[in-house]
């Protein structure tokens, strides 16, 4: 496979939008039911979804792929957003202190609510992730930071960015630093991010 950094910016976009293929089931709804496709929406499972297929790719990109387990990778993005089931997802350029601590109790409690044997292994799989202990948590942790650039790879998503009053600065921040140690997953943030900066897609503040 091609290194990344062999890739040029217009290689690295067309990748970009291959990957993009596979979202195509994010909008395939079950049970006959409809979405508004004019409206961007996107629930937590479709999020980690996401995050398992983006794996697939970026296993295979980043030199410390092999070395990762891949099942606990895994397990750690199944598990990771489980806090946000009681109260919901907050953007985290508006998440709070007390949204942090209120997601880590309902994690508690809803990892206990859980079949015995998928109490421990989602509870240590969540915490890992928190605290980014493991490789493999730090790797699923850089993945959660880029996925939305997929995402919002989009003419209807890329709007949330305005509605949401997301600026580049807040894009860009965090993703660099969660992608330090991953250099294939840190060309893609540079290059789309630029991308979208150069196409007006961030709130500038007006």
């Amino acid at each position: 496979m091609t290194s990344i950094a062999e890739l040029s910016d217009e290689q690295v976009l067309k990748a970009a939008q291959q990957l993009r293929v596979a979202y195509g089931l994010k909008r395939t709804l079950r049970y006959d039911t409809k979405r508004d496709l004019d409206v961007h929406s996107e629930s937590v499972a479709e999020h980690v979804f996401g995050l398992m297929f983006l794996a697939q790719y970026f296993l295979q990109c980043e030199e410390v792929g092999p070395s990762l387990n891949v099942e606990k990778l895994y397990r750690i993005l199944l598990f990771h957003d489980f806090g946000e089931i009681k109260h919901g997802d907050v953007p985290y350029h508006r998440k709070t202190e007390e949204h942090e601590v209120q997601e880590r109790v309902a994690a508690e409690e809803l990892f206990n609510t859980l079949p015995p044997f998928l109490q421990q292994v989602g509870y240590e799989s969540w915490r890992d992730y928190e605290e980014r202990m493991s490789p493999e948590a730090r790797f699923a942790y850089a993945l959660d930071k880029i996925e939305p650039l997929f995402e919002l790879l989009d003419p209807v998503n890329e709007r949330s960015m305005k509605r949401l009053e997301f600026s580049y600065q807040m894009h860009i921040e965090k993703k660099l630093k969660a992608t330090a140690e991953f250099p294939a997953m840190r060309r893609f943030v540079e290059v789309i991010s630029k991308d979208m900066l150069d196409r007006n897609i961030f709130w500038d503040g007006k």
